[in-house]
């Protein structure tokens, strides 16, 4: 494409002069800024990220682990077998009744909590898996905000290095014409030398537009699980973003949608029913135990034995706990309404971001881009007539150049900011 246009552009030089020239740069530059390249596809990266990227991996595995710990906690502990082997019986026996045989006894206990404790357990369990689920969710918003963000990173880059480019091959038929007006007498060397110096600053610009691009495409990567040397291709930045939520309609998806926040109220309902068992230590816990006895080998004696525990010194430890876990609760309860506060200011600031480079967006495209075009290309028409210097034409043109990467730099930060204000609701807005 940059060949053809060198080709066509000298060819438009010889018959027609630098106006038609500029013009007709001008308008390729615009035209090419709408077209579509072989850019990578957003949906397939984001579904490749929540397969394999290895934080979200640990995330659910977490929760995995959570909930099969459900059952545990609602299950009795292991019932306990002994074997007795009872000499001292058998020489006292002996004494009293001649019998010398050892008694030997089999028996089977069992732990038994009050059931209303155990019920408990397996309720506080219970939140503790739905705490880890929903990190696990607010672990997958995370990485889909950071494959945006870094996707629309990368867009601008490739625009940019786009853009850069076409103003080189601008510059470079500025310079060419000095040169030829200069060999006629009707410009100074100076011209074609402020041309060829701005043409390397364009040339360093490239340099550093590269090393960005290589930069954010391994920071993708590495979200992605590939390796960090893996390229995706060119990426374009897409259109431009309808986005007409209001504050209140946010906040309230918010409140009801996001992850992080629904952690923090099961957070607080695990609180209150580990404050519930605090309370339920006061009651018994039981142990139950049966034995069968022989000396002849059959075993046809018996006994059975019933416990109860007998929290008596409740005033030292039982009364303690409770008064712990209450304030525990009382912290958690804090906590939550902090992150609510948090949580609602986060998206009141991502909401007036948005709403921001929405406004700025609409300005470049409707205001200062085809002001500035105008300005280039009068410039142009005055140079051409000798009534407006070379640097005022270098000055519009790089003017030109600016507002380009202007709009598109606020129209990739509109995109960061609508996947961090998506991240902060906990849901798709577009």
């Amino acid at each position: 494409m940059v060949n053809y246009i060198k080709m066509l552009s000298t060819k438009i030089n010889k018959v027609l002069g630098v106006q038609f020239l500029f013009t007709f740069i001008i308008w390729i530059s615009l035209y090419n800024t709408s077209l579509a390249g072989n850019s990578a596809d957003l949906e397939t990266l984001i579904a490749e990220a929540l397969q394999n990227n290895p934080e979200i991996s640990v995330s659910k595995n977490r929760y995995e682990a959570a909930r099969a710990a459900i059952p545990q906690a609602a299950s009795l502990e292991k019932p306990q077998l002994d074997y007795r082997y009872d000499k001292m019986t058998a020489s006292m026996d002996a004494v009293m009744k001649g019998d010398t045989s050892p008694m030997r006894v089999l028996g089977l206990s069992q732990e038994i909590p009050f059931p209303t404790k155990l019920i408990a357990r397996a309720q506080i369990a219970s939140k503790e898996a739905q705490m880890a689920y929903n990190e696990y969710k607010e672990k997958e918003r995370e990485i889909i905000s950071g494959v945006k963000s870094l996707y629309a990173q990368l867009a601008l880059i490739y625009k940019s290095i786009a853009i850069t480019k076409e103003n080189k091959l601008l510059l470079e038929q500025l310079a060419s014409s000095a040169a030829t007006r200069f060999s006629v007498g009707e410009a100074s060397q100076q011209d074609a030398l402020k041309a060829q110096v701005e043409i390397a600053k364009m040339d360093n610009e490239l340099v550093m537009f590269e090393q960005q691009r290589q930069a954010k495409q391994a920071m993708l990567d590495v979200l992605l699980n590939k390796d960090p040397s893996f390229e995706l291709g060119e990426i374009n930045p897409g259109d431009e973003i309808k986005f007409e939520r209001t504050l209140d309609e946010l906040n309230k998806i918010a409140l009801e949608n996001r992850p992080e926040l629904k952690a923090s109220r099961f957070a607080v309902e695990r609180a209150k029913n580990i404050y519930s068992l605090a309370k339920q230590e006061y009651l018994p816990d039981f142990m139950v135990r049966y034995e069968r006895m022989t000396r002849d080998g059959h075993f046809t004696d018996w006994a059975g034995m019933v416990g109860v525990t007998l929290p008596v010194w409740f005033w030292q430890k039982e009364n303690f706990n409770v008064k712990q876990m209450k304030k525990e609760l009382a912290a958690m309860e804090a906590e939550y309404r902090n992150e609510e506060n948090m949580a609602l200011f986060e998206i009141k600031e991502g909401f007036s971001r948005v709403e921001a480079y929405k406004r700025l967006v609409i300005l470049y495209k409707t205001s200062f881009l085809p002001q500035a075009e105008q300005s280039l290309k009068s410039s142009s028409i005055g140079y051409e007539s000798n009534k407006v210097d070379f640097l005022n034409l270098l000055d519009s043109q790089r003017m030109l150049l600016e507002f380009k990467l202007d709009y598109y730099r606020n129209l990739v930060e509109l995109e960061i900011a609508l996947a961090d204000l998506e991240r902060g609701v906990g849901v798709e807005l577009r």
